[in-house]
This record gives structure tokens, sequence and C-alpha cells, in this order.
């Protein structure tokens, strides 16, 4: 099986292929997999879930989506401020 990898800005529901630039994914997706920034070793780890809350940079009230990845961490997607990577505390 093949995975197909697609780059999403924050807040956009048009993801466009890594491979392809003529093929999307449209819609709100949970994805499968994420790859980790390079300051962070840019892996790629798997989506074990999600929920929304608040961005941890802005601290409002208006929830993002978090999406929890594997070794204990945690990815916000703000408009404002991108992806926030973040360390989940136990």
């Amino acid at each position: 099986m093949t995975t197909a990898w697609f780059e999403k800005t924050p807040g956009s529901e048009v993801h466009t292929s890594t491979e392809d630039e003529t093929m999307l994914l449209l819609g709100d997706v949970v994805p499968d997999w994420v790859r980790l920034p390079a300051e962070l070793g840019g892996a790629r780890v798997r989506v074990l879930g999600a929920h929304a809350a608040s961005c941890p940079m802005c601290r409002n009230d208006r929830p993002v989506r978090h999406l929890h990845v594997e070794d204990g961490l945690g990815v916000a997607e703000c408009r404002e401020h991108g992806f926030v990577w973040y360390r989940k505390s136990v």
C-alpha cells in the first residue's frame, strides 16, 4: 500500500499533493500520519487522535484543531501562528 502525502496550510480545507500538484484532497480530515518539522527531526509520525481547544500561543477562547501524535507530541493548527508543536504534559 502506498501513502499519498499532502501539504496543508493552517485553516485551509484544501490539501495539495506533494507528488502531483494537480491532485487535491478536499475537506477537513484528520490525517493518519504527519511529518514532524525539521527542528523536531522531520520523521513521519502516526496521528493518534484529535480534539478542539485554544491555541497554546493565542490562549484565547477560539478553538483550533489539535492533533495527538506519537511520542507524546501534539500540534495545534492556528490561522495566526501556523502549526504550533508542543509536548503534551502527563
